[in-house]
């Protein structure tokens, strides 16, 4: 049944009772709400429309709910007008697709008829607890309350903490009775820092002069501070820990598209990310710089270019499918919004694009309010199988420059820009009126609908395809894979998250559980407002930026966070273990700077961090995870620190950055398409971080070894154990070479065999061997050696011992776990 019959129905039936009123002449009758109206709500609407669920954007148990615009842009009641209220019409329906409640049995006549009478009646409402807003729950969950001003507490044991870090640590481990592990030694400590704050082994050389220094007088805690403080001065360090930040905002370099398009600019968001934490920017500067840097003032081009080429990070968002004319944008602002909740926000917002959030306090209005700020900026194309040109990318050098190199070109750009944006959206339109008049109209009629369409979608793509050829034939210049300005404008609800059913206009705002700021004035016209939510996201007030990042930084030292959802600090996240002491740490990383370097520091220098990671019996039953931090929690190595380990071991590790793009074919020659898509790999022996990072085909070294999808938000690393990975150190080429190269070095550097077993199990384990280990070794060698017959590589032969004895040697050590895991 049609809308317009549903229409005529609640008509009809407002129009019986007018004439029944005339007839009796009497207010006997008339509806009482809270006897007639209330109950029908309650059994047949609440469920979907109350405080857990708010479908349609529509809440039925209280007034303002009840009274408010729809998600669809209706009134569901509006007081007098039963022929105009959505509930009616939605309960009146015969229409699958429509009619209210959508399962059991419908209402009776006599309800509809109640319903009817007290809506022309005014629709009286009496609320015994008026309260719009979310469940008590939902807005006092802990995440969404203020950082509080918590002081370290006291402990028993006085003399075990080194700082109020250790405090909070230790009184919840004593509270629960459990003992605590001894100290590290040196050279589990060297192993450790290194590989948290650089993802390299330390060398043998820096194992033996940091174990000198913590015997020293000068001692272990101020030698391993001094540690600490060189290895946050490494350029490897930004390397280290912008990877981590590359995991989470879903860092490649290709766009996702069914053809997997190249981004040879990619690389310049990649290394403003190290940059950035090799120069400890403040964290709520760098949200800033990477939502709206090219908002932000310059005062030279070099300032300029960094700044707009950080605004990578939503560029980054994954582009989808293959047709310019039929392109889902929308899918890439949902990527956009669904990163940037889960990343700095530690939220699942994109759930409330179809309906309000089953769990959280973010309503459907929150999700579209912040869509605008992205529906008015213009992201880049990379290219697609039927558009096969860059667009919309950003210039790096001066406006005089661009004009040198772009305007001869302009004229004809800008009218076939004009034509395709005039044809598409002549599509958008035609197909949003197509879905409107649906289910209105006969068969042959949507036929003829879809066929006009079409006609109109072809006009498009042949735009498209004229503005590709043409931009190929522009000079190349400089450029940045980031976004800018866009036409303001405020989005439409998605009726059920589809762009052809647009309800009600929300005004672009910030979700109203974290503050609910909405532009206005100048602010909604003169531009997108990505400058104004970058703010309002590194505010200090804000409850939850400072507290995700913290989080994110410790679960990177200790394997687990405080919050161990690092993504998820929602409802159906879990709370964190050590509430005080997250918060704690927040406000001193707020009140130092949002500095990430202090953040180190505060957290490598207690003694937390600096346990052993032995089990002790009498904990295990207790907390048998180490919730509690009565030791370190032993961690695998991840993908890049094996890949860049074996590199450095071999000598082979080039440690200079890459300021460059990959070797990607010529653009121009590009032809892409989703049966054959980009697949092109480059290898190289600069570090892993460098390497190139596809979308839709994974390198097969990563996936073994539980490498990050670039596709989405990596909040934690498998670690999984599996027969592949001990055949890749058994079997692969690449290990294989890497210990024949250090072999070479071991035989031609270092002199005696006993100085040679020191120097690989140093180099390889970072710590010396025992005595019984010398021996086991040394029989070792002498084993492979007789069974090799005295006759392999006897050109290399040093000291009575082959170089593939020594080699075999060398791949066994890589097979320990001791070189897999850090302690």
């Amino acid at each position: 049944m049609s809308r317009a019959i549903c229409c005529l129905i609640t008509f009809l039936i407002t129009l019986a009772l007018a004439s029944v009123d005339c007839v009796t002449g009497t207010s006997d009758d008339a509806i009482n709400f809270d006897q007639d109206i209330a109950p029908i709500l309650q059994r047949h609407c609440i469920e979907c429309h109350g405080e857990e669920e708010q479908n349609g954007g529509l809440r039925l148990d209280h007034r303002e709910g009840a009274f408010g615009e729809t998600d669809s842009g209706e009134q569901a009641i509006k007081a007098g007008d039963p022929g105009s209220s959505e509930l009616l019409i939605r309960v009146s329906s015969t229409s699958e697709a429509d009619r209210m409640p959508p399962e059991g049995p419908p209402l009776t006549f006599e309800q509809i008829d109640r319903l009817a009478k007290w809506i022309s009646e005014g629709a009286s409402w009496t609320d015994k607890a008026d309260d719009p807003s979310h469940s008590s729950e939902e807005t006092h969950h802990w995440s969404f309350r203020a950082l509080t001003d918590v002081r370290p507490p006291s402990v028993q044991d006085e003399s075990w903490p080194l700082g109020g870090l250790d405090r909070f640590i230790q009184a919840k481990r004593e509270a629960a009775g459990l003992e605590v592990a001894v100290d590290a030694d040196a050279t589990t400590l060297i192993r450790r820092a290194t590989y948290s704050l650089t993802g390299l082994p330390p060398t043998a050389e820096e194992v033996r002069k940091f174990c000198e220094l913590a015997d020293s007088p000068l001692g272990k805690q101020r030698a391993f501070s001094r540690l600490v403080d060189q290895l946050l001065s490494r350029p490897s360090y930004g390397e280290r820990w912008g990877r981590h930040w590359m995991d989470w905002v879903r860092y490649a370099d290709t766009a996702g598209d069914n053809s997997d398009y190249p981004i040879p600019q990619a690389y310049r968001y990649r290394n403003y990310v190290i940059e950035s934490f090799n120069s400890d920017v403040p964290y709520d500067r760098l949200i800033v710089e990477q939502i709206a840097g090219d908002l932000l003032p310059a005062s030279t081009q070099e300032q300029r270019n960094r700044q707009t080429i950080a605004t990578g990070y939503l560029a980054m968002s994954r582009r989808f499918g293959s047709l310019i004319e039929r392109y889902p944008w929308h899918l890439t602002i949902e990527d956009t919004i669904d990163n940037l909740g889960r990343t700095m926000l530690g939220l699942t917002v994109s759930c409330a694009r179809c309906h309000d959030h089953k769990f959280d306090p973010i309503t459907t209005r929150d999700y579209y309010g912040l869509y605008g700020f992205f529906a008015s900026t213009q992201y880049p194309l990379p290219g697609l199988e039927l558009f096969q040109a860059q667009h919309h990318f950003v210039p790096l050098v001066p406006p005089e420059q661009v004009q040198d190199v772009v305007g001869p070109h302009q004229p004809k750009t800008q009218k076939l820009a004009n034509e395709l944006e005039r044809l598409l959206q002549e599509c958008q339109h035609k197909s949003i009126k197509n879905a409107v008049l649906q289910r209105e109209t006969s068969l042959d009629q949507q036929r003829q609908m879809r066929d006009e369409l079409d006609r109109m979608l072809l006009k498009a793509r042949q735009a498209g395809e004229r503005l590709a050829d043409h931009l190929k034939q522009i000079p190349a210049m400089e450029t940045a894979y980031a976004v800018q300005e866009g036409e303001p404008t405020d989005a439409n609800i998605q009726i059920k998250g589809e762009p052809d059913r647009p309800g009600a206009t929300v005004t672009r705002r910030f979700p109203a559980v974290l503050g609910g700021q909405e532009l206005t004035g100048q602010q909604a016209t003169m531009g997108s407002g990505r400058l104004q939510l970058a703010q309002w996201i590194a505010s200090p007030k804000n409850p939850l930026t400072a507290r995700v990042i913290v989080n994110r930084v410790w679960q990177r030292h200790f394997g687990e966070g405080l919050v161990p959802t690092t993504s998820d600090f929602g409802l159906r996240g879990s709370p964190p273990t050590h509430p005080d002491l997250l918060d704690w740490l927040a406000r001193d990383f707020i009140e130092n700077g949002w500095s990430i370097k202090h953040l180190h520091r505060t957290i490598m220098s207690s003694r937390t961090y600096q346990l052993a990671s032995q089990d002790l019996d009498a904990n295990l039953p207790a907390d048998p995870e180490n919730h509690l931090y009565w030791k370190f929690n032993r961690q695998r190595l991840d993908a890049e620190s094996i890949r860049d380990s074996l590199l450095s071991i071999g000598g082979s590790l080039d440690l200079a950055p890459l300021n460059e793009p990959h070797p990607f074919p010529d653009p121009k020659a590009w032809k892409f398409t989703q049966h054959h898509p980009f697949k092109d790999n480059y290898d190289s022996d600069k570090r892993s971080v460098y390497l190139m990072r596809k979308r839709l085909t994974a390198d097969s070294y990563f996936q073994t070894f539980d490498g990050p999808d670039p596709n989405v938000c990596t909040s934690d690393r498998d670690a999984s154990i599996t027969a592949l990975q001990a055949l890749y150190f058994v079997n692969d080429e690449f290990v294989h070479m890497q210990a024949d190269r250090f072999t070479s070095k071991l035989l031609e550097q270092v002199g005696s065999d006993s100085e040679r077993i020191e120097y690989a199990t140093l180099t390889i384990l970072g710590r010396e061997p025992s005595l019984d280990e010398v021996e086991l070794i040394s029989r070792h060698l002498a084993s492979v050696e007789q069974q090799l017959g005295g006759v392999s590589n006897t050109a290399n032969r040093s000291g009575g011992v082959s170089h593939s004895a020594w080699t075999s040697l060398v791949r066994s050590l890589l097979r320990l776990n001791e070189f897999l895991y850090v302690d």
